[in-house]
């Protein structure tokens, strides 16, 4: 009887919607964000300059200048959409910074 009332707790507790979930925290930054963000590199990364050639259209952009971008950074960062890369300034120049995860940062409050 102790097996029958057993099993059947079981089977309520799981069709009762409880369960129990291991995924990790998510980036508190969404990919579709819109907003600018500080956030602080959790590793190195590289930032380029876009470059549009004269008369060119804007999908015809290349990126140059490769700069690196040390661990323990504070950068404002924004990501339009995800056919964009993320944005960041430094100074009075935009850069690009060619990743599509948000593993190489985290947010600060």
């Amino acid at each position: 009887m102790k097996k029958i009332t057993t099993l059947l707790a079981l089977i309520c507790l799981t069709f009762a919607g409880v369960s129990v979930s291991t995924a990790k925290p998510v980036q508190a930054i969404s990919k579709y964000s819109e907003n600018w963000h500080t956030v602080k590199t959790t590793e190195k990364v590289y930032a380029y300059k876009p470059y549009v050639p004269r008369g060119g259209a804007m999908y015809q952009m290349k990126f140059i200048h490769k700069t690196p971008i040390k661990k323990g950074t504070h950068l404002r960062l924004i990501r339009l959409s995800t056919s964009y890369p993320w944005e960041i300034i430094r100074g009075k120049n935009h850069l690009a910074i060619l990743r599509r995860d948000a593993r190489w940062f985290k947010n600060v409050r």
